[in-house]
């Protein structure tokens, strides 16, 4: 039977369904390119025809973000399963009249941040760790009156210290500095989501493989080898088979 699945993440995840079988999975909806911070704060005014982007995907995720649609969208899925990553909590979110921003490509290159850049501050560290766990609390206790624990997969998904080049070749990036950075704040915020919802299901890859420079998106470390997004499935048929 086919599996209606809702993913609140990245392309990490996404990108995986690609190699399923159409009688599988059926995507209803996707969330992309917000923190929890953003998405659980008051929504700020604006009509999706009021942002600017050629693409609709990136022109509905802004709108997304902006509105604040995700906590009103969870509480009446049909999906059988939520996909949870926090690989997009690397982006800066602003503060702007009581409301909170994910500062995504996006919404950096669409006429909105040219309305409101100067009305908004960035979050600092301790801003964005305060506020992020007290984020994840309400989402979680809006799982729980939706879903049983099993309906969700965390997706633990880190960023990459080494690619295969288009050589077939193990590189390392040299940003191993920054990479650290990333992955010691998204992985803390895994534990702490695990510590708060007990009996979740968990996919953790990150023992095994390496980012791609052939990657459809490009090189970065966290655009994965496709054996990467092939395991990725095996655990998730295991999970909802």
């Amino acid at each position: 039977m086919m599996k209606k699945l809702d993913i609140l993440g990245s392309c990490v995840t996404r990108d995986a369904l690609e190699l399923t079988e159409e009688s599988q999975y059926t995507l209803e909806t996707y969330f992309a390119r917000s923190s929890l911070i953003s998405l659980y704060s008051p929504k700020v005014d604006i009509k999706r025809e009021d942002i600017q982007l050629a693409s609709d995907f990136q022109k509905e995720m802004v709108y997304y973000d902006l509105t604040k649609y995700f906590p009103r969208y969870i509480k009446e899925t049909e999906a059988d399963y939520l996909l949870i990553d926090f690989i997009d909590e690397r982006m800066e979110v602003l503060e702007r009249n009581g409301s909170y921003i994910t500062r995504s490509n996006e919404f950096v290159h669409s006429n909105v941040n040219e309305q409101i850049q100067y009305e908004a501050s960035v979050l600092n560290k301790e801003e964005i760790n305060e506020l992020w766990k007290k984020s994840a609390l309400t989402l979680i206790e809006d799982l729980k009156g939706r879903f049983n624990p099993k309906q969700i997969i965390l997706h633990k998904a880190l960023w990459r210290y080494s690619y295969i080049d288009k050589n077939g070749e193990e590189q390392t990036f040299k940003e191993h500095y920054w990479i650290k950075r990333n992955n010691d704040k998204i992985d803390g915020y895994y534990k702490f989501f695990q510590e708060n919802f007990p009996g979740i299901h968990v996919i953790d890859l990150n023992d095994q493989y390496h980012a791609d420079e052939s990657n459809k998106w490009g090189l970065s470390p966290f655009h994965y080898e496709e054996k990467y997004y092939k395991a990725f499935i095996e655990q998730l048929n295991k999970i909802c088979q």
